[in-house]
C-alpha cells in the first residue's frame, strides 16, 4: 500500500512538473543577433534580461506555452555610442518600448527539432514570427530571421544598416 502512495506522489509530481510553468534562468540566457552594416560588414550584439512562464513538455507540446520577454534596454554590441544610437527612438525606442515580448500561439513538431509559432512585440508592432528550436537538458536554442521594417525600426534604407536580422535564442530554465 505504501508503495502504492509513493508511485501515485511521484506520478502526480511529474505530471505537475511537466503542466507548470518553468523558471528561465535570466542569467544564463539570452538573443544574439548580426546584420549587415554598411553592406560588408556584420555587427553581432545580444540582449539580455530574459523573463516569463515557459510551459514545455516533449511529450505534450500541444499544451507547450511561450510567454517571454527580454529587456531592450540591455541592447549590446559591445560599442557605446552606436548602442546609444539604435537604443533612441530613430531604432528600438527603449524609453517608450523598453521590453520586446513573443507570446506563443502553436508548437508543433519540425524533423528532429521544433517549429515555435508566435506573436512577436518590438518597438510596439506585432508580427507572426517562427522559431526552429531545439530543446535538451532543460535548454531551448533556437533561430528566426526578422526584416527590422516589419517593426518600424530603423531607417526604411537598408544601407546603413541591414533590413534582415538573424537571431538566435538561447533560453535556460530550471
Amino acid at each position: 500500500m505504501i508503495r502504492r502512495l509513493m508511485l501515485l506522489a511521484m506520478i502526480i509530481g511529474g505530471i505537475h512538473f511537466t503542466c507548470s510553468s518553468q523558471k528561465i534562468n535570466p542569467e544564463k540566457s539570452k538573443i544574439e543577433f548580426r546584420v549587415a552594416n554598411l553592406g560588408a560588414n556584420k555587427v553581432k550584439g545580444n540582449f539580455s534580461g530574459m523573463k516569463g512562464n515557459v510551459k514545455f513538455d516533449p511529450k505534450n507540446i500541444s499544451a507547450a506555452s511561450f510567454d517571454v520577454c527580454i529587456d531592450a534596454t540591455t541592447f549590446n554590441t559591445r560599442m557605446k555610442k552606436r548602442d546609444q544610437v539604435v537604443k533612441g527612438e530613430k531604432y528600438l525606442d527603449v524609453a517608450n518600448y523598453p521590453e520586446i515580448c513573443f507570446k506563443s500561439t502553436g508548437v508543433s513538431r519540425n524533423g528532429m527539432s521544433y517549429k515555435l509559432t508566435g506573436i512577436l512585440t518590438m518597438h510596439g508592432e506585432s508580427k507572426e514570427v517562427e522559431v526552429i528550436f531545439n530543446y535538451s537538458r532543460q535548454i531551448f536554442t533556437g533561430k528566426l530571421q526578422i526584416n527590422r521594417l516589419d517593426f518600424k525600426v530603423g531607417p526604411r534604407s537598408g544601407v546603413l544598416v541591414g533590413k534582415v536580422i538573424d537571431i538566435t535564442i538561447t533560453c535556460v530554465i530550471e
